[in-house]
């Protein structure tokens, strides 16, 4: 049962901070299909669930707010990092996006964590996609942990592209292997002047910078067509496949891949 009823935010945070102490964090998985052949399978991106007590499931958009507020994001991604590089090593078959902050990519104790889990495990690290997450711009010490991070062998991607502190300045920060452009570029999709819209134009952009861009959030025939014709290489959304446990994961037949991607 997924649950978004309305409690206090007091409540609500103390809610979701014991269900994480008592193990009720999980993630389900959301196919990236490639946009000329959706059966073409790039990655599953890692979606962050907590299972409260009386069974309730909460999406990331009801709690993330909460545990960045407390100091807690550091600990969300650490978990979720573990979960992920577990899933990885069990399963050979998965390749998998895990999504990192900025904000624990500058944290130093943090940035240490996560580059040591990585270390540890190269063999993992070609199946593994680091989502940054831009809730603080990308400076400083974060743009040197995302380097940590690639080099270890991590394809990275830019998640929410053109919202929030995701921007065109941080494609310019750090090589960059995917764009994924946020959903509110396809719901909002705006025709210019010059016969072009706005989506092709953000598309356009995202691919001076990497080879592979995602459009997020793609719901209807119609949207799935505009990035088409925007010239998009992936997208992601409900009409393709909605966010699984990885129990239930299953890999449509053909090849998986990311063009232009190692």
């Amino acid at each position: 049962m997924i649950g978004n009823g309305i409690r206090s935010e007091e409540g609500h945070s103390a809610l979701i901070l014991q269900a994480i102490a008592d193990g009720g964090l999980s993630f389900a998985a959301q196919w990236i299909h490639d946009v000329e052949n959706i059966e073409e399978i790039a990655y599953a991106e890692s979606l962050a669930r907590v299972t409260d007590s009386d069974g309730i499931v909460h999406t990331a958009g009801t709690f993330v707010s909460l545990l960045e507020q407390q100091d807690r994001w550091f600990d969300l991604d650490l978990r979720m990092l573990d979960m992920v590089l577990s899933a990885l090593a069990a399963d050979a078959t998965l390749v998998l996006g895990c999504n990192l902050s900025v904000a624990s990519l500058s944290h130093p104790e943090c940035f240490a964590g996560i580059v040591s889990r990585i270390a540890r495990q190269p063999e993992l690290t070609p199946r593994l996609v680091v989502e940054i997450t831009e809730t603080y711009p990308l400076t400083g010490a974060a743009i040197e942990c995302v380097k940590m991070i690639r080099a270890l062998g991590c394809r990275i991607a830019i998640d929410d592209f053109g919202s929030g502190f995701a921007t065109p300045e941080s494609l310019l920060q750090v090589a960059t292997d995917i764009v994924k452009i946020d959903a509110c570029f396809i719901r909002d999709n705006r025709p210019s002047r010059e016969g072009r819209n706005s989506l092709s134009y953000i598309v356009g952009f995202a691919a001076c910078f990497a080879p592979s861009v995602v459009v997020e959030g793609v719901e209807t025939e119609s949207q799935l067509e505009a990035a088409r014709m925007a010239g998009a290489t992936h997208v992601q959304g409900f009409l393709l496949s909605k966010p699984v446990s990885l129990t239930q994961l299953r890999r449509p037949e053909g090849t998986a891949g990311m063009r232009g991607v190692g």
